[in-house]
C-alpha cells in the first residue's frame, strides 16, 4: 500500500522538503558535476596493485563524505587513530570530502583505481542515495572491504511529553491525521526510509515528516516543541538522555545503554531499522590485496582501544563474513531502497 502523498508535509527553513530532497536541486548538481571532473586526477590514479610494491607501501588516507564530528566521521577517526598498528606504522589520515550527497567522495574514490592506500567510510546513506538517483554511482563502483557496525534507530520526545510508547504516538497519529510530527535528518535519507519501515508496521498513520539537514537540528526541533518527536540515534540523543530532557519511546534493536527501554518488536512493530557503517576501496583492487587489507582492518576492529570507541558510542558490531558477502549486501541494499521509495511514491518506478 502506498502512503498518502500528503503524509510528508514539508515545512520553509531550516528544513527541506521530502520533495525537493528526493530530486537534485543546482548546487547538488553542480558539485556532481565538479565532482566527476576532477575524477583521476589524484596520484596513483589508475594504478594496479600499486606496481606491485609490498603493501603497505606509504601513508594510509581513510576518506569520509560526513559532517565532521558526526557518527561516521567520529568511525573514520576512530580507526585513523589505531591504524598504524596495523598497517606496519604507516601514518594514517582523515580526508574529509563532503557535497553532492556523497559524490565528491565517491568520485575521488572512483578516481583512485587500483590504489589500496586510499579507503573509505561508507555509510546507508550512500546506498540510498544510489537508490533515490541523487548521485551517478553504483556498488559495483567500488571495492567492498567490511561492514563494521550497525546503529540502532529510535524514537525520542521530549520529557514532558505525553506520548509514553509507541502505541501512544501511532494512535495519537491515527486520531488526529496529519497533526502528529517528528523531525529527522534528510528528505529520502536512510534515516527518513527507517522510519517509513516503522511506519508502515503501523498501518501508514499520517505523521508529518519534517526534514532538517542534521541530525542535531532535527533533536533541537523536538526538544523545542516544534515537532511531536525525533527520528535518530542513540548517540545523537545521549546527553540529552543523560540530563533528563528526553525519554526514547522505542528502540530498533536492544542498545545496553537504554537499558530496559523496549524494542519495536516488543511493542508489537516487526521493524528493526539501522543505520549501519562499513569501509569500501577504490576499484580494481586484486582478491590478494582486498584479503589484507581486510584482515588488517579485522584486527584493527579487535584493538582494546577502538572496542573501548565502540562501547561508549554504544555500537554494536556488524562484521560480515568475507568482502563477497558484503558487496552482495550493498547491492541488496540499494535495490530494496529503491522499492521502498517508490512504493511510496517518492520515485518512479
Amino acid at each position: 500500500m502506498r502512503a498518502p502523498r500528503d503524509s510528508f508535509r514539508p515545512m520553509t527553513n531550516p528544513v527541506i522538503s521530502v520533495s525537493s530532497g528526493l530530486r537534485p536541486v543546482l548546487f547538488e548538481m553542480a558539485l556532481v558535476i565538479v565532482a566527476l571532473a576532477a575524477g583521476g586526477c589524484g596520484p596513483g590514479s589508475g594504478s594496479d596493485d600499486d606496481g606491485g610494491e609490498a603493501y603497505p607501501a606509504r601513508a594510509i588516507e581513510i576518506v569520509s563524505w560526513a559532517t565532521p564530528g558526526g557518527p561516521s566521521d567520529l568511525l573514520a577517526r576512530a580507526l585513523a587513530e589505531v591504524a598504524p598498528r596495523y598497517f606496519d606504522d604507516h601514518r594514517v589520515t582523515v580526508s574529509t570530502r563532503q557535497g553532492g550527497a556523497g559524490a565528491s567522495a565517491m568520485q575521488y574514490l572512483k578516481g583512485r583505481a587500483g590504489d589500496p592506500h586510499v579507503l573509505a567510510v561508507f555509510t546507508a546513506s550512500g546506498t540510498v542515495n544510489m537508490a533515490s538517483g541523487r548521485i551517478p554511482f553504483s556498488p559495483e563502483d567500488f571495492t567492498p572491504i567490511l561492514r563494521i557496525q550497525l546503529d540502532p534507530f529510535l524514537i525520542a520526545v521530549k520529557e514532558d511529553s505525553p506520548f509514553r510508547t509507541l502505541g501512544d504516538f501511532f494512535g495519537a497519529a491515527r486520531a488526529r491525521p496529519g497533526e502528529v510530527s517528528i523531525s529527522g535528518f534528510g528528505a529520502a535519507s536512510a534515516h527518513f526510509l527507517g522510519f517509513a519501515r516503522l511506519r508502515a508496521e503501523a498501518g501508514d498513520p499520517d505523521v508529518r515528516w519534517i526534514a532538517y539537514e542534521g541530525s542535531g537540528d532535527a533533536v533541537i526541533a523536538a526538544l523545542g516543541g516544534h515537532t511531536d518527536a525525533v527520528h535518530t540515534n542513540y548517540n545523537i540523543v545521549r546527553e540529552h538522555l543523560r540530563a533528563g530532557s528526553m525519554r526514547v519511546l522505542g528502540v530498533a534493536l536492544p542498545v545496553a545503554a537504554l537499558g530496559n527501554t523496549p524494542t519495536y518488536a516488543q511493542q508489537g512493530f516487526d521493524a528493526a531499522p539501522v543505520h549501519w557503517r562499513g569501509v569500501v576501496a577504490p576499484p580494481g583492487l586484486s582478491e590478494p590485496l582486498q584479503a589484507d587489507i581486510r584482515s588488517r582492518l579485522e584486527r584493527l576492529l579487535q584493538d582494546p582501544e577502538f572496542k573501548a570507541y565502540m562501547e561508549e558510542a554504544a555500537m554494536e558490531y556488524a562484521v560480515m563474513g568475507s568482502s563477497r558477502e558484503f558487496g552482495a549486501w550493498l547491492s541488496a541494499e540499494v535495490e530494496a531502497s529503491r522499492a521502498l521509495l517508490a512504493r511510496l511514491d517518492l520515485i518512479d518506478d
